[in-house]
Parts: C-alpha cells; sequence; structure tokens
C-alpha cells in the first residue's frame, strides 16, 4: 500500500547563495553531502543514485532534473520504489540577510517503509548540506 509523501525540510546556511548553489549542482561538491552521482545541471539530465539495498530501498534512484531556475530553484523527479510512481524533490534558496534559507520538499506516494527512509535521509544530507555549506 502507498503512502503520500509530503515532506518539508527548512535549513538556514550560513553562506552565500552561490556557494549554497554550488553545493547543490557541483557534482563533486554534491558527492560530499549526499552521494556520487553524474549530476549535470540541465533540464532533461538523467542519473541514478546507487547503493546498498536495505528494506524500503532497493538500492538504487533514478532522477531527472525537471526545472532549473539558478540560483535559487531546481526540481527532480524522484523515482526511488519498485511499484510506485516517480516522487518530485523541489529545492528552493531564498536570500535573507546573513544566510540563506533551503526548503526542501519531497512529494508523491512510495511504501510505507521507503516513506520513513525518505523522512531520515532528507534529514541528514540537508544537515550535511549546510555544514559543507558552512564550511566551504
Amino acid at each position: 500500500m502507498l503512502k503520500p509523501i509530503d515532506l518539508i525540510f527548512e535549513r538556514d546556511i550560513r553562506a552565500s547563495l552561490a556557494t549554497v548553489w554550488a553545493c547543490l549542482t557541483d557534482p563533486k561538491l554534491i558527492a560530499q553531502w549526499f552521494f556520487a552521482v553524474d549530476f549535470k545541471p540541465l533540464v532533461g539530465h538523467r542519473f541514478r543514485i546507487s547503493g546498498e539495498a536495505v528494506p524500503g530501498w532497493r538500492g538504487w534512484t533514478e532522477v531527472e532534473v525537471l526545472e532549473i531556475v539558478a540560483p535559487t530553484h531546481m526540481a527532480w523527479s524522484f523515482d526511488c520504489a519498485d511499484k510506485a510512481p516517480a516522487g518530485r524533490v523541489v529545492f528552493s534558496l531564498q536570500q535573507h540577510v546573513g544566510f540563506v534559507r533551503l526548503v526542501l520538499t519531497h512529494n508523491g506516494q512510495v511504501p510505507a517503509t521507503t516513506l520513513r527512509l525518505l523522512g531520515a535521509g532528507w534529514e541528514e544530507y540537508t544537515g550535511n548540506l549546510r555544514t559543507l555549506a558552512e564550511t566551504l
């Protein structure tokens, strides 16, 4: 049975907008907070996230870049579970005085075990991204 994904993560990052955007779009930096992937910031570009399969995750996720509005917005199609439609992940950046606010949303439908993994995963990965951006 599929469960709705309605995840929202907000992080205030004490770094420049350019630095946070680079963390989201430079493959070498992406590998430091997320996974080593063949990412290109081009609409239509597809890449695969691979790892060890665990209950709730088959060991790979197919991703496609759907939207890019540099340096503030990026959307991905995120196909992470068998027998479930691809979800949508959106990264939005807002410049504030002294920090950038990252808002990550993930919407779609997945099995309950996958939903738990996604929540824990995005919590960890957005924290990793903040730490990386603040140390560059």
